[in-house]
């Protein structure tokens, strides 16, 4: 009897000890294949969602593909590229023909000569253009983009009327019938053409408030010397008199010249000047020519 209950004993301790071993065993391979792939683990453990990647990925294309931009067409495909057509936008003055010789671009013209920051420069080269930007894009189409000058007023240049933009800059010589209606500006120090000049674009700005008070727009506009006390004088369509503005305060001496209009214009369309730099009152002095034409 004593024998076989230390036989069963003994049966139990070895079995005991066969599955430590076993356990043991198992524990040292994963303890190995931690040490194997670390890396790989916690890669495992950081994954991006798929609906978030679907979502993010057409964006990021996107922005890959901005960023690879036109250059990128000239290693893909740019030995077979031709200029197929020729597109404008924003031109009002200057026709689809002359903005294309501005860039110097053609139907046929090859890749290189498509380039959009060279097609861009030499649209800037053109007087009437204030703004410009170009695309080369597949198929053959390239667009110019331009935003043109606008003249405001005319002032007299040595190859004829140069127009005048809101910056007060005298950019191209106008035809006739585009300098016809424009007011005439007068300067004791004209900028030269493609400058601009502050004093001119803010005589330009006041000039242009005159119909929302109910007055014509000057035929003239005259800025003397920048110390000059009269500062801006102007005259209106069918009078006389030369209206002193001064240099400060001018829109309300545009609206003192509004009411004097409306209240005495009989005084006005005799006088051969009207200072308006005093201020609620105006100054009329002198006898108009009725000789000289209005």
């Amino acid at each position: 009897m004593n024998r076989i209950g230390r036989t069963h004993s003994t049966d139990r301790t070895e079995q005991e000890a066969q599955r430590r071993r076993v356990r043991a065993n198992q524990h040292l391979d994963r303890v190995r294949g931690r040490r194997a792939e670390p890396e790989r683990d916690h890669r495992d453990r950081v994954r991006v969602p798929r609906p978030v990647w679907m979502l993010g990925a057409p964006a990021l294309a996107l922005v890959v593909g901005a960023w690879v931009g036109d250059d990128a067409l000239a290693h893909l495909g740019g030995a077979g590229w031709h200029v197929s057509r020729v597109e404008v936008q924003g031109a009002a003055h200057l026709s689809g023909a002359e903005v294309a010789r501005a860039a110097r671009i053609a139907v046929g013209d090859g890749y290189a000569a498509a380039d959009p920051r060279r097609l861009a420069g030499g649209l800037r080269q053109n007087a009437w253009i204030a703004q410009a930007s170009a695309a080369r894009l597949p198929g053959g189409t390239v667009v110019l983009r331009v935003r043109e000058r606008e003249p405001l007023a005319v002032i007299e240049g040595r190859g004829g009327p140069l127009g005048v933009d809101a910056d007060g800059r005298p950019f191209a010589v106008l035809d006739a019938r585009d300098a016809k209606d424009l007011p005439r500006l007068h300067c004791e120090n004209t900028p030269p053409p493609g400058e601009a000049d502050t004093r001119i674009a803010e005589a330009i700005r006041v000039a242009r408030t005159f119909p929302a008070r109910g007055l014509a727009m000057p035929r003239e506009i005259a800025l003397g010397r920048e110390a000059d006390p009269e500062g801006l004088v102007v005259r209106l369509p069918g009078i006389e008199a030369r209206f002193v503005m001064g240099a400060q305060d001018l829109d309300a001496r545009v609206g003192m010249l509004a009411e004097l209009l409306a209240k005495r214009p009989a005084e006005v369309a005799e006088a051969a000047s009207v200072d308006l730099r005093f201020a609620g009152q105006a100054v009329l002095s002198g006898k108009a020519d009725p000789k000289r034409p209005a």
